[in-house]
């Protein structure tokens, strides 16, 4: 590439070229590279070669002649912003102890999953080349928080209790489970597959629920017990670490903290006045305890998915072409019920790039069978 091609955005297009190749993770989410079959690398090492990745790009675009362009410019300034954030939580050893429930490294190795096509026999398997794969990945993540124990850098102790509960739900062993069959969640997902593969797909799948199991019962006898003195909260500076790789901008804490809680007080308020025209002189749990009780409900998995699905019909059928302009692919969301052991709270996956994958809701029923509607409305 010659130096006056090199520009912010042909940067950030390689940058994501690079991660791309490197994380299939990042592939996966995007639809690109279908019939891979790595899991991420989670190990100490693969933690470092991603990190290499974005300084490399970072040097390049601080190489980078300067552009007129205000696209550019903008897009020089969002890229290195986000570079910078990364690194600062990979240069403190944020990875050696990122031990949590949601968005955490080690979900990585079942939701890959939810991102692949399961469409033909190739698609299939990659899937149990994929999961065939999966024990060497925990055993990569066990050495980074091995190491994180040797740096003092470790998790809290209800976080690590909060994953062992979560992996019990992926092998099936949670008690009162109620999503799927028992049999675990790698089990339940290759169900769908073809017929030619069976006896491939169940062998893959019981050896990713067993190596599941023998992590997380390392968590339970070996790294819980480690961080037994380990305080629930971060500290100032991991919190504005933090804050900054969420949200892209350096905040004032005192600031931020003060304006939320005049938010909290105004909205408590609001709440008040809603409880009370719900039903006079409650409080608000006796008003939520009312409406769960009383007001509209679905009965069933399937049924709550399909309503859920007709709620988001009608609202792209009446935005668009009114608040929006939305073209076809993005008007294709799909109602999903969430697998056990994943987020307690609704969530959703965007699409692939070329929208083979159209993006998902997921709700999480964590044993219901009867679903109250007044709440679901404002979350969908």
């Amino acid at each position: 590439m010659g130096h006056e091609s090199i520009t912010p955005r042909s940067i950030a297009d390689s940058h994501l070229e690079q991660v791309a190749a490197h994380d299939p993770m990042t592939s996966a989410w995007l639809g690109l590279n279908r019939g891979d079959d790595r899991q991420p690398d989670l190990s100490p090492d693969g933690f470092e070669a991603h990190a290499e990745v974005a300084r490399r790009s970072l040097a390049a675009l601080d190489a980078a002649p300067a552009s007129d362009d205000p696209a550019e410019r903008a897009c020089a300034r969002l890229l290195r912003e986000r570079l910078t954030a990364e690194l600062a939580m990979h240069d403190t050893g944020e990875n050696f102890r990122q031990l949590r429930t949601v968005g955490a490294h080690v979900d990585q190795v079942r939701t890959i999953f939810t991102f692949m096509p399961t469409t033909t026999d190739e698609d299939w398997a990659a899937v149990a080349g994929r999961l065939r794969n999966l024990p060497g990945a925990l055993d990569g993540y066990r050495a980074t928080l091995t190491e994180g124990i040797s740096r003092g850098l470790l998790a809290a102790p209800r976080q690590a209790a909060g994953v062992i509960g979560q992996l019990a739900d992926w092998t099936g062993e949670a008690a009162g489970q109620h999503a799927g069959s028992g049999t675990g969640w790698f089990a339940d997902f290759v169900a769908g597959g073809t017929d030619r593969l069976r006896p491939e797909l169940d062998a893959a799948a019981r050896q990713a629920t067993a190596a599941v199991a023998e992590f997380r019962d390392w968590l339970r006898d070996s790294y819980l017990p480690a961080t037994a003195d380990t305080p629930d909260a971060v500290g100032r500076e991991r919190y504005l670490r933090a804050a900054r790789y969420n949200t892209g901008a350096e905040l004032d804490l005192d600031e931020a903290y003060a304006w939320a809680w005049d938010e909290f007080h105004r909205t408590l308020a609001e709440m008040r006045c809603e409880a009370e025209r719900v039903l006079p002189g409650s409080t608000l749990l006796e008003a939520m305890h009312h409406l769960d009780e009383h007001g509209h409900a679905v009965k069933g998995e399937e049924a709550i998915r399909d309503w859920l699905q007709q709620l988001m019909d009608e609202a792209i059928t009446a935005l668009d072409g009114t608040h929006f302009d939305l073209s076809g692919p993005i008007r294709k969301v799909e109602s999903r019920i969430a697998p056990a052991g994943s987020s307690s709270g609704p969530y959703y996956q965007g699409p692939s790039l070329d929208f083979s994958r159209p993006g998902r809701t997921y709700l999480p029923t964590l044993g219901q069978d009867t679903f109250p509607t007044w709440q679901l409305v404002s979350i969908w």
